[in-house]
């Protein structure tokens, strides 16, 4: 068992090979119970029923992306135990019965953090893709900053700041966004922007940052959830 976490399986059942007819598309997406676990919390990791077409399909899983598969069902369901605090970027591998695959990549951070975010990402018909933000508080702090990269090859708009002051450095291509007020334990706050295609090949990679400070020392973790433009 290699060092970081402990995998459980769910409903582990023995795939089928039966012919079926080919979807006209379907996408790899999952969805863990928790992004912020505690260490030695059992995070349980659901792909996404509906977004798949018939037939069967098997479901590989790589909890810190070393490249590694650490299990291998044909149920939509499993569980992680990390066992050290830390962010990992859990990638799903998904199959059909024709060998045809698709990806997904999510970020989840273990261990106690006074912020973290929560990014969401949605294509929208005319090749916008919008891109919302969602930090959650946990202890009382000052300060809540957010940087997000601009991924080469999209021009941003800002859609919702949520209050918070927040600019476009278009020298580091990064959104800088921060929060004056004092934050509360069970606050919530919404962040949200829009990449718009600025030629055929782009950068799909999305990054950022939540920060601030509790009693002057500062705090700093990346952003969980959708890791790349789907």
């Amino acid at each position: 068992m290699r060092k970081g976490f402990r995998v459980a399986m769910i409903g582990f059942l023995a795939a089928a090979a039966t012919a079926w007819a080919v979807p006209a598309a379907w996408v790899a997406d999952f969805t863990p119970s928790s992004w912020n676990p505690a260490v030695g919390d059992v995070v349980n990791f659901a792909a996404c029923d509906s977004c798949l077409g018939s037939g069967s399909y098997t479901y590989d899983w790589d909890f810190n992306s070393d490249g590694v598969v650490d299990a291998a069902t044909s149920s939509t369901l499993t569980a992680c135990t990390f066992s050290t605090a830390g962010f990992y970027a859990v990638k799903l591998t998904e199959r059909d019965a024709g060998g045809r695959e698709e990806t997904r990549s999510k970020g989840v951070l273990v261990g106690a953090i006074p912020a973290y975010g929560v990014r969401e990402v949605i294509a929208e018909a005319d090749g916008a893709v919008f891109v919302s933000i969602t930090i959650v508080i946990g202890s009382t702090a000052n300060a809540i900053g957010l940087m997000e990269s601009i991924p080469s090859g999209w021009q941003v708009e800002l859609v919702d700041t949520a209050g918070a002051m927040a600019k476009v450095n278009s020298e580091t291509r990064t959104i800088e966004v921060g929060w004056l007020t004092q934050a509360a334990p069970g606050d919530q706050v919404v962040f949200t922007y829009r990449l718009y295609s600025n030629y055929s090949t782009q950068v799909t990679t999305l990054s950022g940052e939540v920060s601030g400070y509790v009693h002057g020392a500062r705090f700093a973790a990346p952003v969980c959830g959708e890791l790349a433009i789907p």
